[in-house]
């Protein structure tokens, strides 16, 4: 049995069944189901909680996530724990599979990007047409929006991703403990993760893609400016796997959960990897009391020429890595160069 956050009794009502009713009271939550339905057909709303929980009316009208919402709203949603023992599942047949199958998924995954890439910009276009009215930075605009070139890319990156396939059941390290006992470190996936990342759709595939090679399943949150183009990017992930393993294995989270209500599913997440501002990142790590969770510290992009270097490549290097991408979060942000370059023919060229 599970808590249903949301009910809807014309759709619902088959989902759920009652026990015996209490020997006390006035029949227990199936007499509570009805007249809450009764209700709801009058323009009443209506939450079933628990009224011992604390401050449980306040945080109803916050609209927290407390008990059972009754609405006339058919949701066609998959619940996310749901979808969390669905990609348990698929991780375990994905663990089964040989290398090479992973690797064809891969490059399915990869071939999609350029197969189907005027759906992808159709659908990322949709996106920057509503951030736009919305004023989303024009930082966020840059990274939200998808190109051909960003998806030719995105496929070489996931080409080489499907060559690294190996790297399960491979042993690191193994130390003899006695004769006929050894102790070894061998390389294995971790179940499921939750990946939540902004404003970014270009790094779903590197996620899926990453997730894939290792064995895990995968439950994706992304920001909701990028919907669209997250919701096809998935479905073409999915289409690659399902050849060889449950689509359901790559999970979408499109409904309006909350994070901290995702960083409670510690019985069916391993580990949360959060990818996006660091406030994301902390807010992440001081939420999550269930849920390991693999954050990074605030990046520094900086770049530094020493005296000694290559300064052709290093010109070619500091172009690079802010020419090609400006608004990427790993743009080079400060130039340091060593003081006897100071006012050299290799300064000027850099000014």
């Amino acid at each position: 049995s599970r808590l249903l956050h949301t009910f809807c009794p014309k759709q619902d009502s088959q989902l759920i069944s009652f026990g015996a009713r209490s020997s006390v009271g006035t029949g227990g939550m199936e007499s509570k189901v009805k007249c809450a339905s009764w209700a709801l057909d009058h323009n009443v709303g209506v939450v079933i909680s628990n009224g011992q929980y604390d401050k449980a009316i306040l945080n109803i009208v916050d609209g927290k996530k407390i008990g059972t919402f009754f609405t006339k709203t058919s949701t066609h949603t998959v619940p996310v724990d749901v979808q969390a023992v669905k990609a348990r599942d698929g991780s375990r047949i994905l663990q089964r599979l040989s290398a090479g199958d992973r690797k064809q998924i891969i490059n399915k995954m990869a071939s999609n990007l350029i197969d189907y890439s005027k759906d992808i910009l159709q659908a990322n276009k949709r996106d920057l047409d509503v951030a736009s009215k919305e004023g989303l930075k024009t930082t966020l605009l840059n990274r939200l929006g998808l190109s051909d070139k960003k998806l030719q890319t995105l496929a070489t990156g996931l080409q080489q991703i499907a060559e690294k396939t190996d790297i399960l059941g491979q042993t690191v390290r193994q130390t003899r403990l006695a004769d006929g006992i050894m102790l070894k470190q061998i390389t294995t996936s971790i179940g499921v993760l939750l990946v939540i990342f902004e404003s970014r759709p270009d790094s779903l595939p590197q996620i899926a893609a990453l997730s894939i090679c290792s064995g895990n399943g995968l439950l994706l949150k992304g920001g909701s400016e990028a919907k669209y183009s997250n919701e096809i990017l998935t479905k073409l992930m999915q289409d690659a796997l399902e050849p060889f393993a449950p689509r359901e294995t790559i999970a979408l989270i499109n409904t309006r959960e909350q994070v901290a209500d995702l960083l409670q599913l510690g019985k069916y997440i391993d580990l949360v990897i959060p990818r996006g501002s660091n406030e994301l990142v902390r807010s992440v790590q001081k939420q999550s009391l269930q849920i390991p969770v693999l954050g990074h510290a605030e990046g520094i992009c900086h770049v530094f020429i020493d005296a000694d270097a290559d300064l052709e490549m290093a010109l070619r290097i500091v172009r690079d890595s802010k020419c090609d991408y400006p608004s990427a979060c790993n743009a080079m942000e400060t130039l340091l160069i060593h003081k006897d370059l100071i006012r050299t023919p290799f300064f000027e060229s850099l000014i």
